[in-house]
């Protein structure tokens, strides 16, 4: 989270709820926002519509009728938790989502059909977008919050890329030229250039010469191979670098629909990558590569413009520097004991992380991801695949999600002003020699330090954003209770996706096809992966020094409990008591 340029805002009491709706959008799109801060894989519409497609992949045989009450019952949170949502419905939820074993399969799914045609997601797009313009003119931060979060997930599955939404929105709030921005009506602006409108793009890709072999097939898919750009474009390229060598040649695909440029770059490479897969059986010694880039004009804007290389999803987690790495590794290196079984194993879900991170397929890259995951966890004969993947990972992903959450928050202020944040931290009592960190924990768990919180609150003046988190972490992190019933709603949500994931992974094994929100899952089921193996290395590496990967898991079970049973005990947080929520358990130690 960061406080961006806002010279150009007519700043007022009255336009404060837009200056909150244009930060939080802006981190719901940042490729680095912790997880509980980006879009929903899927809200409402699109859990009904998941629902739906369900039904039919239980009829066809593709997948288990066991995985649909999951659903329904994210589905049925999900709307109790979505004020737009119950708002469109004719009916309670309750006549939408049946439950129950005397439930006809025939009636559930039209039932289901007919929600999912309720919530049909232009529809809701225009209801979420009223309810949103309500939030921002009343400055309802809580309901700006949760509307803003509904928008990104709605458009991003609609078809609209996060680069354009990110582009629009710097362009519109931060990075603006026109007349100071002074009223909320401005909000409807940004939505006129964000609704989801279909254009036609043209094309072009750099491709190695060896595409010419298939130039015949790739006519059939509105695409040509050209030695030479159009004399029009020529200059342009020149000035962006979009330049062939001897050995390369252009790749011109038209009629591309799209909501933006990035979504067509997408699409095109999409054609790009299967052709170069069917080359492949034909002819395994060479394949054909292309460059990410491409130009690209838009049937209803001037002038080619150069959509850059994409991001892949597994990039988007937050990195170690390289110096700090190197470091990592060599103190894993050292104290790993490499011959032993674990080890072995531990070094092949290493492998098929560095396929999926090297590996521009995002199909291929979630199977690789749920390959490491069942690679690394140990088996029991007595619960399902999934069930067992989950019991066995939920220890390490609840235990340390508090702590995240806190250690984000310490980033977030220190990004924001680190000097005027490190003096406001220092003034926070605690215990002697206590790290910023857990400053930040005493400043938010402890009520007695109100005083310094308001400060904070006053320093952090037009950044509403991260005042408004300050407020909504100390009211919940503050109470024993409340951090119960945030963990449980964690829990349920992690639950939720691991199913997802592990669904959308055999859609793609069975039938090849897979879903818009692919990209999300690939995100969520990396973090959960890298979760995981840093606190098992610990575990190898550090004072447990544990023999076997299931010794590992065993450990992490006992410490989720440990952390339950001390966060039960507390009645009031103190700086002697709230350590734990921070604590990361063992660390790394060198023999």
């Amino acid at each position: 989270m960061k406080f961006r340029n806002i010279s150009q805002w007519q700043l007022s009491k009255g336009i404060e709820g837009l200056l909150f709706f244009a930060q939080r959008f802006n981190e719901l799109l940042f490729d680095y926002t912790l997880d509980s801060y980006k879009p929903s894989a899927l809200n409402a519409p699109y859990l009904a519509q998941e629902a739906v497609n369900l039904t039919k992949e239980i009829e066809s045989g593709l997948i288990d009728a066991a995985n649909l009450e999951p659903v329904l019952e994210e589905l049925e949170w999900a709307i109790q938790h979505d004020s737009t949502s119950k708002r469109l419905l004719d009916a309670g939820v309750e006549f939408y989502i049946l439950l129950g074993e005397s439930v006809k399969h025939s009636e559930q799914k039209l039932r289901l059909e007919v929600l999912a045609q309720t919530l049909e997601p232009y529809r809701y797009l225009l209801a979420c977008i009223d309810d949103l313009y309500d939030a921002i003119k009343k400055n309802s931060k809580k309901l700006i919050e949760s509307h803003a979060r509904s928008l990104a997930t709605t458009l991003i599955n609609m078809g609209v890329s996060k680069q354009h939404l990110g582009d629009v929105l710097d362009d519109s709030f931060f990075n603006y030229q026109g007349d100071a921005i002074a009223s909320v009506d401005y909000f409807l602006v940004f939505i006129d250039r964000v609704k989801p409108i279909a254009h036609n793009f043209d094309l072009y890709f750099i491709a190695t010469s060896l595409i010419k072999e298939i130039s015949d097939s790739i006519v059939s898919l509105d695409a040509e191979i050209v030695d030479k750009l159009p004399e029009e474009l020529e200059g342009f390229a020149k000035s962006k670098g979009f330049l062939k060598n001897p050995n390369e040649v252009y790749v011109h695909i038209d009629d591309i629909r799209a909501y933006d440029k990035y979504s067509a770059r997408d699409e095109a490479i999409r054609t790009l990558e299967n052709l170069s897969n069917l080359f492949t059986i034909f002819h395994h010694k060479s394949r054909i590569f292309w460059r990410p880039e491409a130009l690209a004009n838009q049937c209803c804007a001037p002038g080619m413009v150069l959509v850059p290389a994409p991001k892949s999803a597994m990039d988007k987690v937050a990195d170690m520097r390289p110096g700090k790495a190197s470091k990592e590794l060599n103190r894993l290196i050292t104290t790993l004991p490499m011959h032993n079984p674990s080890s072995v194993r531990l070094m092949r879900v290493a492998d098929l992380h560095g396929i999926c991170v090297s590996h521009p397929i995002s199909e291929n890259q979630l199977v690789n991801i749920w390959t490491a995951l069942e690679t690394l966890i140990p088996s029991n004969l007595a619960n399902s695949k999934i069930v067992n993947i989950t019991n066995a990972m939920l220890p390490f992903l609840m235990k340390a999600y508090v702590g995240r959450i806190i250690e984000r928050f310490t980033y977030d202020i220190l990004i924001w002003n680190n000097w005027l944040a490190k003096k406001i931290l220092k003034k926070v009592p605690s215990t002697a020699g206590a790290s910023l960190v857990q400053r930040a924990t005493d400043l938010l768990t402890i009520k007695d330090n109100e005083d310094i919180r308001k400060e904070l609150y006053v320093a952090l003046r037009d950044f509403h954003l991260l005042r408004h988190r300050a407020f909504q972490l100390s009211e919940i992190l503050s109470d024993p209770r409340k951090i119960e019933d945030l963990l449980n709603t964690h829990e349920k949500k992690v639950t939720w996706q691991l199913r997802r994931i592990y669904r959308t992974r055999n859609l793609i094994v069975h039938s090849g096809r897979f879903p818009s929100y692919l990209p999300t899952l690939i995100e969520n089921g990396h973090d959960y992966l890298d979760q995981v193996i840093f606190d098992l290395i610990k575990m190898m590496c550090g004072e447990y020094r544990t023999d076997t990967i299931e010794q590992a898991f065993e450990i992490a079970k006992v410490l989720n409990i440990k952390f339950k049973r001390q966060l039960d005990e507390v009645k009031e947080f103190s700086a002697e008591n709230n350590s734990f929520l921070i604590d990361k358990g063992p660390a790394i130690i060198l023999a």
